[in-house]
């Protein structure tokens, strides 16, 4: 080490913790502007960060799924913002609603797997070369995606033990 430089104090954990906090807030952040401006040039329009979510997942998925089913699969909480999204991408001609028994199953149609497919388009031209750069390789690419996982559900059960102890459960 270079004489009078300090060397910056050890970080504690929860510090780090803090740091990995705000990187993934403003990761979070950064994904919702991506789809926002993206979708701004799309044929479908007026689609908030949920309902592009809710498409995109039915698209790819490829099979029909209750809200209770998406709402799940994405971890969103608020089932009424899901129905409401559900409801818009019905009205807007991107998904199909089919009533079986007292469940209703939503699926692509055929708007929304155009929608879908311009993302992909844009998303190949606007995100996947700096993807590349980043992680140099599919793997790595897998790597992060499990740990992110991984971290949500760590996430997940802190939030649920967080509700048990001070009884919100």
């Amino acid at each position: 080490m270079a004489k009078g430089v300090k060397k910056a104090p050890r970080k504690s954990e929860s510090e780090l913790l803090s740091e990995l906090e705000i990187a993934l807030i403003i990761l979070w952040n950064s994904v919702r502007r991506w789809i926002s401006q993206r979708s701004k040039g799309s044929a479908v329009k007026g689609l908030s960060d949920l309902d592009d979510f809710l498409l995109h997942f039915l698209v790819y998925r490829n099979r029909p799924l209750r809200g209770i089913d998406l709402a799940f699969a994405l971890s969103v909480d608020d089932m009424h913002l899901v129905t409401y999204s559900l409801k818009k991408l019905t009205r807007l001609g991107t998904i199909t609603a089919e009533r079986v028994g007292k469940e209703v199953f939503y699926r692509a149609a055929d708007k929304g797997r155009q929608h879908y497919q311009e993302f992909l388009e844009d998303r190949s031209r606007y995100l996947e070369p700096a993807m590349r750069f980043l992680t140099g390789r599919e793997q790595d690419l897998e790597s992060v995606t499990s740990l992110i996982r991984a971290m949500s559900g760590v996430y997940e059960q802190a939030a649920r033990a967080a509700a048990t102890a001070k009884g919100d459960a």
